[in-house]
Parts: structure tokens; C-alpha cells; sequence
């Protein structure tokens, strides 16, 4: 094989290799496919009030699982949180179990109550912050029978469990 051959081949054969990815990454059904928006309301209602539904949904899809739905502009919510304000300790339990990421409302809701006042104290806005549809860390730490925590945010001055009108 003469120089210049080898050279045309090895250029052809290098650019099948750098194409390869790009093809791959650009099919419709490859790791940069999202789920759709109806599936992921599907998923965040049914950890509102179904167990045997939330598992179901969670095992055939289970990227789902950190996913938000957004009900209005900017009230965004996870099937923890839906869980969280509704006082559904079991379904919130098996989603943490797989890994869903917390925030400071859950963690009112399932007793991380040192955790949330040291939050509080260190960033003090986070005290009237609105949760999912409003509901207050008031709300989430008194579905969670955390009465102690719930005195405790009283205390500080929050009273409403709910903040209406928080996302228009």
C-alpha cells in the first residue's frame, strides 16, 4: 500500500469513527430523549394518594422519579413533595428509599427538625418561603405530627399553612 492511500483510508475510517457518536446522540429514542410533561403530572398526582399507583409508574420508569411537574408559573413540584403536603409518609418513605432528593419542606414533613431550624437560622427568608401550591413549612411539619418543629416555626412568626396567591 502505497502513503497516499493509506492516508485517504485512514481519514475515511477516522471520520466513520467521529461520526458514529454524533449519529447515536442525535436518535430520537437515546439518552437525550425527556419524558413527557402529561407522565411526569401522571407520576407527581399519583404520590399524592396511591401507593400500588406510585410504585407501579416508578418501576416501568424509574428516571422518573426526581422529575417536577409545574401546576402554575414557577410552582414546581416532585412526587416527595406531592407525598410531603399531603401526609403520605409511606409513598414519601419509598421514594426516598430509591433516592429522591429532599428539600427543607420534606424534611419538615418527615421530622429532620434540627436540620430545618438550623436552615432557618442560618438563612431566615427560608422561614415564609411557599412550598408546593403555597403550602408552608407550617403546613408540611403538621402533616407530619411534628409538633415540637411546628411550635417551634410558630414561634419564629409563621402562622399561615398556607400562602395564597404565591404563584399568581
Amino acid at each position: 500500500m502505497n502513503r497516499k492511500s493509506f492516508i485517504k483510508k485512514n481519514l475515511f475510517l477516522s471520520g466513520l469513527f467521529l461520526a458514529a457518536p454524533i449519529t447515536v446522540l442525535a436518535r430520537k429514542d437515546g439518552p437525550n430523549e425527556v419524558f413527557d410533561a402529561e407522565l411526569i403530572s401522571e407520576f407527581v398526582f399519583a404520590a399524592h394518594k396511591s401507593l400500588d399507583e406510585t410504585k407501579k409508574i416508578i418501576e416501568k420508569y424509574p428516571l422518573l422519579l426526581n422529575c417536577t411537574s409545574q401546576l402554575k408559573k414557577g410552582d414546581f413540584e416532585t412526587a416527595v413533595g406531592g407525598a410531603s403536603h399531603m401526609g403520605r409518609k409511606d409513598i414519601a418513605d419509598l421514594l426516598v428509599a430509591k433516592g429522591a432528593r429532599l428539600d427543607i419542606f420534606n424534611y419538615a414533613f418527615l421530622g429532620y427538625d434540627d436540620f430545618v431550624k438550623k436552615l432557618i437560622t442560618d438563612y431566615p427568608q427560608l422561614l415564609k418561603a411557599p412550598g408546593p401550591h403555597g403550602f408552608t413549612l407550617l403546613h408540611h411539619a403538621q402533616v407530619g405530627n411534628r409538633d415540637d418543629l411546628a411550635d417551634w416555626l410558630q414561634s419564629q412568626g409563621l402562622t399561615e399553612t398556607f400562602f395564597k396567591g404565591a404563584f399568581g
